[in-house]
């Protein structure tokens, strides 16, 4: 369907409505749904499923050939100008994150008096702690076989195979022997056309989004209900401040420094965003991302299809909020008090440490499970870490739309800026158009 054409038929003004009010309906209507049917609302579960596996079904093709084309269409002597900047973006949002997150949990000192029921120290037995070196981290990162790695689904090794073929392909298309240029060509152009079945694909799986998102939202409001929200406040409560601190006061000085409206820039990406927030992937969100950048932020697919699957594995600033705090929820409640040398190490292994976790749904608990166990904070059956453990991980959920949320706006906001830096962002005029 072309841009602006008007769906007909019976479900026509389902098409014909813009896709974040679809999604925002159904984040609300699935969860009055739920705490009305409660649990048999489960019948509906694998619609949300399905969702899942349609948006994972199109990452893995669309990361590799958003990032050949995004790689191999830019001249060599640019790429690593962009590559250095978008780095620097990521890491240092990132590791603000995480520090902000430390003075937070200094501040308001989460778990300080918290008693939880054995239930919940029950819930966490057999728990382990499995503490990857800083050296497995990178190495786990590069593929020892390509083919393995699509077909594990490893989205980082992928992301760094199509960085190196992408390399490859922008320094040999303009080689000076015409038949090497010509072949590369090819292959450019083969990846070029994948790129665009893979958008045609996406747009056609982002229909079924809402829901997808409404059957997976009343499923959890139907077996939690407010009591969930409610038994971990405090928590919840700081892990959103950071989240909040983030997205409006550290993005929005960041887009300002570079001349860009914020508020124009929350209008236009606010789609990307709330389905972020809905599926708590920013893998499954990506390709929304990819759209949203190029048609509504007006971001080149030469630099958003370089940085936005980038960011999408490597940039964890919420992430960072609810690593940090989770950990000295933990530490306050069994009475453990950090050194400042345990709390750098914490800041260290969030910031660098869980960089191939970003955009998995659910991966959180796993990686907080190293990084207590990386400050001595020991996950034992009957402990009160493990007790912390079992109740960050029950609301981990409503933790993770949050902190999926912010990961996903600041790659956007990264990819603005780097766009803005090279001369290529569109320039924005009103009601999400865009000046000539």
């Amino acid at each position: 369907m072309a841009s602006g054409e008007k769906k007909k038929g019976w479900l026509g003004w389902y098409f014909n409505t813009p896709l974040v009010w679809r999604i925002l309906t159904a984040l609300v209507t699935g969860a009055i749904v739920g705490l009305l049917v409660g649990p048999s609302i489960s019948v509906i579960a694998p619609l949300g499923s399905l969702m899942i596996r349609l948006l994972k079904m199109i990452i893995l093709p669309l990361i590799f050939f958003a990032i050949v084309m995004g790689i191999g269409s830019m001249p060599a002597s640019k790429i690593g100008k962009v590559a250095g900047k978008i780095l620097i973006y990521y890491f240092g949002t990132t590791l603000f994150a995480a520090i902000f997150g430390l003075i937070l949990a200094n501040i308001f000192k989460p778990g300080l008096g918290l008693s939880l029921t054995a239930t919940a120290v029950k819930a966490a037995e057999g728990a382990t702690v499995t503490s990857p070196a800083i050296g497995d981290v990178f190495l786990n990162m590069v593929p020892d076989n390509v083919a393995a790695a699509f077909a594990k689904g490893a989205y980082l090794q992928v992301l760094v195979f199509a960085l190196f073929f992408g390399l490859a392909v922008s320094f040999l298309r303009d080689h000076k022997d015409d038949r090497i240029s010509e072949a590369v060509l090819t292959v450019y152009r083969f990846c070029e056309g994948g790129a665009e079945i893979m958008f045609r694909i996406t747009h056609a799986v982002l229909q079924f989004a809402p829901i997808g998102i409404f059957a997976i939202i009343s499923g959890i409001f139907a077996v939690e209900g407010t009591k969930l929200i409610s038994s971990a406040a405090s928590i919840i409560a700081l892990c959103y401040t950071g989240y909040a601190f983030q997205l409006f006061v550290v993005y929005g000085i960041a887009l300002t420094l570079s001349k860009l409206n914020y508020f124009q820039f929350l209008s236009r990406a606010k789609d990307a965003t709330l389905m972020a927030f809905s599926t708590c992937s920013s893998s499954a969100t990506l390709p929304l991302t990819i759209k949203t950048s190029e048609e509504k932020l007006g971001v080149p697919r030469s630099i958003g299809g370089f940085t936005l699957p980038l960011g999408s594995q490597i940039n964890l600033d919420g992430e960072a909020y609810y690593q940090i705090i989770a950990v000295f929820t933990a530490a306050f409640a069994s009475g453990i008090h950090l050194t400042f040398a345990q709390q750098m190490v914490v800041v260290f292994v969030v910031t660098v440490g869980t960089m191939g976790t970003a955009g998995i749904a659910g991966s959180g608990p796993v990686v907080l499970l190293a990084v207590m166990g990386m400050v001595g904070l020991n996950v034992e059956a009957g402990s009160m870490v493990a007790a912390v453990f079992a109740l960050v991980l029950g609301i981990d959920v409503i933790l993770d739309m949050g902190r999926t949320a912010v990961n996903v706006t600041g790659d956007m906001v990264g990819t603005c800026i780097v766009a803005k830096s090279e001369g290529l962002l569109k320039k924005w005029g009103p009601k999400g158009t865009f000046v000539a």
